[in-house]
């Protein structure tokens, strides 16, 4: 049973620390406490545990642009981050991961926002039919996390260039493009910022698991 929150709030932009704070993060969560862990990424293709970053990514054109590659534990698959992004991590033991609450956090502080956000079949979060919020999972025997992005005002011209998409995916959608698929919430709520989703994050955070909030 949660009994203690904790919030961490990444002050870098790197990649490679950041998931290396999130590793430690799992690692150190202590029993009945649930931490909420927010970060952001610089310019970065995030590919799954088992995905091949050559075949998911156009890997020569990121690096020339100044972009990184980085590999996180969970699966799924790959994803552009920039500061436009907003990334979510909840890090909790095995007894106490529940996914529904958790992305009930997600879905509550959009509407805080005046944003209607609603669940798709695959744990994504959608707003007017388009994907905003894709999550992914990982676990161990005691420990698990679940994570994902918010987009807010993403550079969805990189994100189609950098990202190969799928064979399967390509023949579901045929020729849409990546940014048709998806959804920056700026076009929802024009002035929104992120530090103002964070607060929102916050404040559905303690409201749905009753309590308040470590800094």
């Amino acid at each position: 049973m949660i009994q203690t929150l904790q919030v961490y709030k990444s002050i870098s932009t790197d990649p490679y620390r950041n998931l290396a704070i999130e590793e430690y993060l799992l690692d150190s969560v202590k029993k009945n406490c649930c931490i909420l862990y927010l970060w952001q990424n610089k310019n970065t293709v995030v590919i799954g545990k088992n995905q091949n970053g050559w075949k998911e990514c156009r890997t020569e054109l990121l690096k020339e642009e100044g972009g990184l590659l980085a590999r996180r534990l969970s699966g799924g698959g790959a994803v552009f981050h920039d500061l436009g992004n907003l990334n979510f991590t909840f890090l909790v033991n095995t007894e106490d991961y529940d996914v529904d609450r958790q992305l009930t956090v997600i879905q509550n502080a959009c509407h805080l926002l005046g944003i209607d956000a609603r669940r798709s079949g695959r744990n994504d979060l959608l707003c007017m039919e388009r994907k905003f919020s894709g999550n992914a999972f990982y676990k161990t025997k005691e420990k698990c996390y679940h994570h994902g992005t918010l987009l807010l005002h993403a550079d969805t011209e990189k994100m189609s260039r950098y990202l190969n998409p799928s064979a399967a995916k390509l023949k579901a959608k045929g020729v849409d493009s990546v940014r048709s698929r998806v959804l920056n919430l700026c076009e929802v709520k024009p002035d929104l910022t992120v530090d103002a989703m964070m607060s929102a994050l916050i404040q559905s955070f303690a409201a749905v698991y009753g309590g308040e909030p470590m800094g």
